[in-house]
């Protein structure tokens, strides 16, 4: 990615149901209820969060990961109800390849409605427009079944498993890895 590509600002990207906007200090309470929640937890590389510090600490991270050109962290924000659900981020793009990868993670009482996917689409389309990414991908553990099929969902191709590809919370994990490249973005 060109370094100019990077915005000034903080990109907003709207969808039907949602809003995708920069973390506020104002969503410490909702970031907390969704990420001391040990169900949302095992499948991503932050710990369950255990009092509000560490919620106000991701808060922190995101701003600085802004800052330093290094990932776009969005809060997902339902429209009608102006409630922070989750977050998705793009990451690893600041450099020569072109290529982004993508995160989430979702309050467990919003699973299985299609708002990671609605985001997903969302922000693979910024990366693609905005930021003239070539490739986005995503990879999550093959047990994720759920995350997955939101990559599946979203045109995402799976590629394979790569064998103990990230060490988190204290072991080895092998990833399933996706991805979409721009052309097939385009075309679909």
């Amino acid at each position: 990615m060109n370094a100019e590509k990077y915005p000034d600002l903080f990109p907003t990207l709207i969808t039907s149901r949602l809003k995708l906007r920069e973390i506020q200090e104002s969503d410490l309470d909702n970031i907390f209820e969704y990420a001391s929640n040990s169900d949302v937890t095992p499948f991503v590389i932050f710990d369950t969060h255990k009092t509000k510090e560490d919620s106000l600490s991701f808060i922190e991270f995101a701003k600085n990961e802004f800052r330093n050109k290094t990932s776009l962290i969005w809060a997902i924000e339902l429209k009608e109800e102006e409630k922070m659900i989750g977050t998705i981020d793009l990451r690893g793009f600041n450099n020569s390849n072109r290529c982004g990868e993508i995160g989430y993670a979702l309050n467990k009482k919003y699973w299985n409605k299609g708002y990671v996917t609605e985001s997903m689409k969302s922000v693979i389309q910024y990366g693609f427009d905005q930021l003239d990414l070539n490739r986005i991908e995503s990879h999550c553990e093959h047990e994720n079944f759920g995350s997955w099929k939101v990559m599946e969902k979203c045109g995402l191709k799976y590629e394979g498993t790569l064998r103990e590809k990230v060490f988190i919370k204290n072991r080895f994990r092998s990833m399933k890895m996706y991805s979409i490249l721009k052309q097939e973005w385009m075309n679909e």
